[in-house]
């Protein structure tokens, strides 16, 4: 069984959740193989400024090895990936071009047969629960919803979450407790620099995150 971590969001220029990363690469073991899932962008144009950026900076958290997984490869090329690494990273982006792409591939099966450490950060994060929040004006979603996730995990989670934050009058609190009130799931909305671990059933938590269910709101630390 895989350890998880949903990182709300990082800005990996500025390394702003370098402390959680730390933790999670330090739990893959001494000088890992990190496999990368670039699959959150239609962009090719720094494509390979990208790769140096993320190449450099796992590197300076005790990498060893980074490797990329490509839309092209086969699924035994991904497999094959997957089985030589001990940390598989899912980026921020556009979550529903990940979950798109790990379909046709079968990265998801890939991905839910390793037996490693698994971070998603922001559409990474979104993207391994089986339905993700999406607050009206994130991306393309025009109201607060659910959307549908490739992962096995029974609880939603919502990124980027700003307490209070207002935008057109749309309050995230205000969203995400009427979305909790209309379901029986569990929402853990999670901001910036915080993350979710989440192993064998528990969840522990790096920074704070907070609980949205049957129109509450609790904090977890």
């Amino acid at each position: 069984m895989s350890r998880l971590y949903l990182l709300g969001g990082e800005d990996v220029r500025k390394r702003n959740s370098q402390d959680i990363m730390k933790r999670a690469v330090t739990d893959a073991g001494s000088d890992p193989t990190i496999l990368i899932f670039p699959w959150t962008s239609e962009r090719v144009d720094n494509e390979g400024e990208y790769r140096a950026l993320m190449t450099e900076y796992f590197i300076d958290l005790g990498a060893e090895t980074i490797q990329f997984a490509e839309p092209w490869d086969p699924y035994g090329a991904l497999k094959k990936k997957a089985r030589s690494s001990h940390l598989i990273y899912l980026p921020g982006g556009n979550p529903q071009l990940l979950i798109d792409r790990m379909l046709i591939s079968r990265g998801d099966e890939v991905l839910a047969e390793y037996d490693g450490i698994i971070v998603g950060n922001s559409a990474g994060a979104l993207a391994l629960c089986k339905k993700y929040a999406a607050i009206v004006g994130q991306g393309e979603a025009h109201m607060t919803r659910f959307f549908k996730g490739f992962g096995e995990l029974d609880f939603a989670v919502a990124v980027h979450y700003m307490p209070g934050d207002d935008d057109n009058n749309h309050s995230a609190d205000k969203e995400l407790l009427d979305l909790s009130d209309k379901s029986a799931t569990k929402i853990y909305a999670i901001p910036e620099n915080s993350a979710i671990i989440y192993s064998k059933g528990k969840l522990d938590f790096d920074g704070p995150v907070f609980q949205f269910y049957r129109g509450n709101r609790m904090g977890c630390y």
